[in-house]
């Protein structure tokens, strides 16, 4: 019987990156301690390759995360300070052009612009006998 190669497309989304990682590392570490071991494919020096790829790559993911947060904490500071302001320039710029001004409507909020819903006409009134299959209305 022959054996078929193994897709790698595999699902492998349910594994986690740190159950990967640990994983990867362990057996390298057998591996390693353990050179005669072999795989027809792979030699221990593709996998460890491969694994600090891996493991690199992590590293890179994780140092942009907490750059990545900072910058979230930053925003989440300076957010509220600009909806104060946003609020006051929008409480003048109404006292200042009008209500009804054009430069207001630009940055009004929570209002619709007047919308009217189109009249529609009344269905027709449909009659008690329903329609014979084949017959003609004309008569």
């Amino acid at each position: 019987m022959k054996k078929t190669k193994i897709d790698l497309s595999e699902k492998y989304a349910k594994y986690a990156r740190h159950e990967i990682n640990g994983l990867t590392r362990a057996i390298l570490k057998i591996w390693q301690a353990n050179r005669e071991f072999r795989m027809r494919d792979t030699q221990f020096e593709d996998y460890e390759k491969l694994g600090a790829a891996y493991t690199g790559l992590l590293e890179k993911i994780d140092a942009r995360n907490r750059e990545l947060t900072k910058m979230r904490k930053e925003r989440d500071k300076l957010a509220p300070k600009l909806v104060v302001l946003n609020t006051r320039a929008r409480s003048g710029m109404r006292g200042y052009f009008g209500a009804q001004s054009p430069e207001f409507a630009q940055i009004r909020t929570g209002q619709s612009h007047h919308a009217v819903r189109q009249p529609q006409e009344p269905a027709a009134a449909k009659s008690e006998s329903p329609a014979k299959p084949g017959a003609s209305s004309d008569s």
